[in-house]
């Protein structure tokens, strides 16, 4: 699968995303889970308690207009009741909704689809956004008079 039949996948199923909650006070012994660290985070947990697993996916970070969202990879607990639980803070303490895709695929894929700087896509509706142009951009431009370019 290329990275753009897979944002494809990702961004049609972007309307289902789930409101994954978020659980602040969660800790083992002096550990407690760390910002920007999800995936880690998720793996401590799992490894010191029984009935959890890790689900890897893709968590809403951002708003671009009403309807172009950004995502970036993330990881949550699948609690042993089945529902899904998010440990990792996050910087802004004003981020209440944890909108989130969950990643259909091995790991492997997974792992591959966030390697380097591909750890955040853009969905634009159910399709992904188009990549940025900066040429597009200068095209609009318009010099001011007081300039003096």
């Amino acid at each position: 699968m290329t990275r753009d039949e897979y944002e494809r996948d990702v961004c049609a199923r972007s309307g289902a995303a789930v409101d994954v909650p978020f659980k602040p006070d969660v800790f083992i012994g002096n550990w407690k889970p760390k910002v920007a660290e999800c995936h880690a985070n998720v793996d401590y947990w799992v490894a010191h308690h029984a009935g959890y697993a890790p689900v890897c996916g893709w968590l809403c970070y951002a708003s671009f207009g009403p309807d172009s969202r950004g995502y970036t990879a993330h990881s949550v607990l699948r609690h042993p009741n089945g529902g899904l639980v998010d440990i990792t803070p996050v910087e802004d303490r004003n981020f209440v909704h944890r909108w989130f895709i969950e990643h259909l695929g091995d790991d492997t894929t997974f792992l591959e689809m966030r390697k380097d700087t591909l750890i955040n896509l853009t969905c634009q509706g159910n399709f992904p956004a188009p990549p940025l142009d900066p040429m597009w951009a200068l095209q609009l431009y318009e010099r001011e008079p007081e300039e003096g370019l």
